[in-house]
């Protein structure tokens, strides 16, 4: 199971946003240049995570954009439902119960056989798709921000803000 592309360069910009926190605004085009995405289409998502309350923006020559909130307060989860929506469907559910099984209609099965089997075939995958779903909800709500930058300056052998080095 995979994220959306529109949430992946969501968490992209956020963790840009967190990183560059206390150094003023940050530009979509600089933003979308360190992250290799297009400004067209990161501007779109910048837009729907702003008015969700997420990021703020600032207008003029040294304007940009700006978490709206401490990065330990944002859960990955949040951003998620903002940019992929939250209508709870993990993508593998059938549109509807039309169709046939894959063996079709043979004659040794009553037509309305097949269409109890059917039903509750549909009603099993819901049931998968939707513990899914759940599942990946509540591992995305364990994930903040914060969680997030901390990971990126670690991979990048960067010092974590909060870690204590002592030297005796």
């Amino acid at each position: 199971m995979k994220l959306s592309t529109r949430s992946t360069y969501g968490m992209r910009a956020l963790v840009e946003l967190a990183l560059a926190s206390g150094h003023g605004p940050v530009s979509a085009t600089a933003i979308a240049k360190r992250q290799s995405l297009s400004v067209a289409y990161l501007e779109q998502l910048l837009h729907r995570l702003k008015r969700h309350g997420l990021i703020r923006s600032i207008r003029g020559p040294r304007g940009g954009y700006l978490l709206a909130r401490e990065p330990h307060q944002m859960t990955m989860a949040e951003v998620v439902r903002v940019l992929d929506g939250t209508n709870g469907d993990a993508g593998g559910r059938p549109a509807s119960g039309r169709g046939t099984p894959s063996g079709g209609a043979g004659p040794w099965r009553p037509r309305a056989e097949l269409r109890d089997a059917q039903r509750r075939a549909q009603r099993v995958t819901q049931v998968v798709w939707r513990c899914v779903y759940d599942r990946l909800v509540q591992s995305l709500d364990a994930i903040t921000l914060q969680d997030l930058c901390e990971e990126v300056r670690a991979e990048a052998g960067e010092p974590i803000d909060h870690q204590y080095v002592f030297h005796i």
